[in-house]
């Protein structure tokens, strides 16, 4: 039978969290260490979590998770399988080299990021409750201007987003965020710093079903979520066991060695943001689990930026003067 008569059979078992360009890097001996929360919270993690050795190929995992009969099969499959692929060299190549990146392949980094992030079932979650939060407050706005005529529209409104990001009985959440993520890369703009633990260090960076972090200690969440973009914005993502990329928009880019402190720091930012699963590449001690859980918030912009706790509106001030001369 020649090549061209092999027929490729469709992948029916598509991860939310990408298998070789992501789970991969968590592997040992062929195998990730999960922490299953389920409704046990995050205050004793390790105690209280079931902890399987799980291959990556059953990890953040469901069948036809990007098919829509809006699409050929495979169709989504096939873009973030290209997607993943030019990460992966950047990162075999430039990241894990410490080389400097070019344009190209920033470009890269952050558009698999910006799906990373996206394609969640968390994500997913997200959006429903943004979508309700939406539908309560158009309504409430209507009922005080006495208008119960144009509160039942707007609800009729939402509804039909709804059913449009999730119907019953098809998937086109996935279809939605990645066309979301092609169009506006969230992570396109950001600088980038990779991290790593320093030659002292012997903790890993950990990670989660849904690791993509935002914080920004000048803002409360909102039902639009934080916004990247803001200056005080913190935004990152565990890449391996000893990597770590932090976004932002102060000019902080290149690589950089965090002590315990700022690993811990940002090992208690992804358990806070996880879903249902936590996964390491090798065990977590208890007496590790407590210094991730306990531990105060700290900003890594005031770290590098050398501002004292509580300085952080400085950053904006210098951000906005750098602004005005541009």
């Amino acid at each position: 039978m020649s090549n061209q008569q092999i027929k490729k059979q469709p992948t029916k078992r598509q991860h939310w969290l990408p298998r070789s360009s992501y789970l991969q890097n968590f592997t040992v001996d062929g195998k990730v260490k999960t922490y299953w929360l389920g409704n046990n919270g995050r205050a004793k993690f390790i105690q209280t979590a079931e902890q399987k050795d799980i291959a990556p190929i059953n990890v953040a995992v469901k069948n036809n998770l990007y098919e829509t009969p809006f699409l050929p099969t495979n169709a989504i499959e096939n873009v973030l399988a290209q997607i993943e692929g030019d990460y992966v060299k950047v990162l075999d190549n430039k990241i894990k080299k410490s080389k400097r990146l070019t344009r190209k392949d920033h470009e890269k980094v952050a558009l698999y990021i910006s799906t990373l992030e996206s394609r969640t079932v968390k994500q997913q979650s997200h959006l429903n409750s943004f979508l309700r939060q939406l539908n309560e407050m158009g309504r409430a706005i209507s009922l005080v201007h006495n208008a119960p005529d144009a509160a039942d529209r707007w609800s009729k409104k939402i509804e039909m987003m709804e059913k449009m990001f999730f119907p019953e009985s098809i998937w086109t959440f996935p279809l939605m965020v990645i066309l979301v993520s092609l169009d506006v890369n969230k992570w396109q703009p950001l600088d980038f710093c990779f991290l790593r633990p320093s030659d002292t260090v012997d903790i890993e960076f950990i990670t989660s079903d849904h690791p993509v972090t935002v914080t920004d200690f000048t803002k409360d969440n909102s039902p639009l979520g934080l916004n990247h973009w803001h200056k005080t914005a913190e935004c990152v993502v565990p890449l391996t066991p000893k990597i770590a990329l932090f976004g932002n928009r102060c000019g902080i880019t290149g690589y950089k060695e965090i002590d315990y402190n700022f690993v811990r720091e940002i090992n208690n930012r992804t358990l806070r943001r996880a879903d249902k699963i936590i996964i390491s590449a090798n065990p977590i001690p208890e007496d590790e689990e407590k210094a991730i859980v306990e531990r105060a918030p700290q900003s890594l912009l005031l770290n590098f930026l050398r501002l004292p706790n509580g300085q952080i509106d400085k950053i904006i001030k210098k951000q906005n003067k750098q602004e005005q001369y541009k």
